[in-house]
């Protein structure tokens, strides 16, 4: 298993740049059924939050309420909350 790489404060990411964050899973969204698959995780660092949007699936292993993330991957702001869609990841 690979080590997750240098991150930076949820605060600190830029709209459009390629970063790398890491925080707690704070909560969980899957979409229904009858939608295209979609899960949705909130990570909270203490600094801000930001979404991970990973496409095409309900669930993966690890990815939980309560677990330690980092992710990495393009910051889009064209939500509410900044979101970053499929990103690369690793559990603590």
């Amino acid at each position: 298993m690979s080590v997750a790489p240098a991150h930076q404060r949820i605060a600190d990411a830029a709209a459009r740049e390629v970063v790398t964050v890491a925080g707690r899973i704070a909560s969980l969204q899957v979409e229904p059924h009858d939608a295209a698959p979609k899960l949705t995780a909130r990570l909270d660092d203490g600094s801000g939050r930001i979404d991970a949007v990973f496409m095409g699936r309900r669930a993966i292993p690890g990815i939980e309420a309560g677990a330690q993330i980092t992710v990495s991957g393009r910051v889009s702001d064209a939500e509410a909350t900044p979101r970053i869609y499929n990103p690369q990841y690793w559990l603590a």
